[in-house]
């Protein structure tokens, strides 16, 4: 036997030997995956699709990409936050390790890549794959560069301005939104020339969204009950994160002269009374009452441009289902 096809057979031989191990490398994604979420990305690209007219196996597969890089990016967020509960269990990386939920968070980060470089073998329009290449790699880049933001001014014990803040949103919350959009809309079937959801309105539209999106987790982080039901109680205190919430009461006590809120923010506390004491801080100045005015603004301005757009029914009740209004607020004595 030539010694080329002996080590084609010894690479095979490799392959088989190991199938049980790499299928095992998964056992931290299914144990992650096993309680999914509330599915709101699938949601709203449903609801985009009512303007866009995705083919169906193409919507899917973008589903499944956006999905994939969701589960995986909360994989790694749990490790830089510290999280110990995702989705009311412990995070992976308490059951399987760091080095291992790293590992299957990148390889499912790269599989993702994949299936958007297929997403033209599954549509009847002439698309370049190298085009919905491009967009994946540049949100995946502002993704990252967005996490990175929040990571640092953390890490640092940075405040970001308001608009340091929404440009942060912007790229990390809105980072797979977008990828979703721009995807959508490069394989979309609908081209009237009078339609007015184009790429610019669709754009600036899932970035409202996007920004409403955040400051409400951010809002529930500290004053929802069901959220600290699934995480913990003010969970964003214990990360030390600059949340929209915390640097709207920074912002206000340093106009005061005062540093209360980020003196709490550094010891990345535990304690339920410090906690507690920090968000009657924050509803003291104001900021409960004028992030939920935010976040009803907002919302107003989220169903004025779905009218805008022609109406839309799908997306009209995910805005109702994230209302604020929702919220079961915890009480603050």
């Amino acid at each position: 036997m030539k010694k080329e096809e002996e080590e084609e057979v010894e690479e095979e031989t490799r392959g088989e030997v190991n199938a049980h191990f790499i299928t095992r490398l998964e056992d931290p994604w299914i144990y992650s995956t096993g309680k999914p979420g509330k599915a709101i990305r699938d949601q709203m690209m449903n609801g985009m699709n009512h303007w866009l007219g995705v083919e169906p196996p193409v919507l899917d597969q973008i589903k499944q990409l956006i999905g994939m890089l969701h589960e995986a990016s909360l994989l790694i967020d749990d490790i830089q936050d510290s999280s110990k509960m995702r989705r009311g269990q412990p995070a992976a990386y308490l059951i399987y390790g760091q080095s291992e939920v790293i590992n299957i968070a990148n390889l499912k980060y790269f599989e993702a890549g994949k299936l958007a470089l297929e997403l033209s073998d599954l549509s009847s329009m002439k698309v370049n794959p190298s085009e919905a290449s491009r967009i994946f790699h540049e949100w995946m880049i502002k993704l990252h560069q967005g996490q990175g933001l929040d990571i640092y001014w953390r890490d640092h014990y940075i405040c970001p301005s308001i608009d340091q803040y929404t440009d942060m949103v912007l790229k990390k919350t809105g980072g797979l939104m977008l990828l979703a959009f721009e995807l959508m809309f490069l394989f979309r079937t609908k081209h009237s020339t009078d339609q007015r959801f184009d790429k610019k309105s669709g754009h600036a539209f899932i970035a409202t969204f996007s920004r409403m999106f955040q400051i409400r987790d951010d809002f529930c982080n500290l004053w929802d009950s069901k959220y600290a039901a699934n995480k913990s109680y003010c969970e964003d205190l214990t990360e030390g994160k600059f949340s929209w919430v915390i640097v709207q009461g920074i912002l206000k006590e340093q106009q005061a002269g005062r540093s209360q809120i980020i003196a709490i923010l550094k010891q990345r506390t535990t304690d339920d009374a410090i906690k507690k004491h920090c968000c009657k801080l924050l509803e003291s100045l104001g900021v409960l009452a004028e992030t939920r005015e935010t976040l009803l603004e907002l919302e107003a301005d989220m169903h004025r441009q779905i009218d805008y757009f022609g109406g839309n029914e799908l997306f009209s009740k995910i805005v109702d289902q994230l209302s604020i209004r929702r919220v079961d607020i915890i009480p603050s004595s």
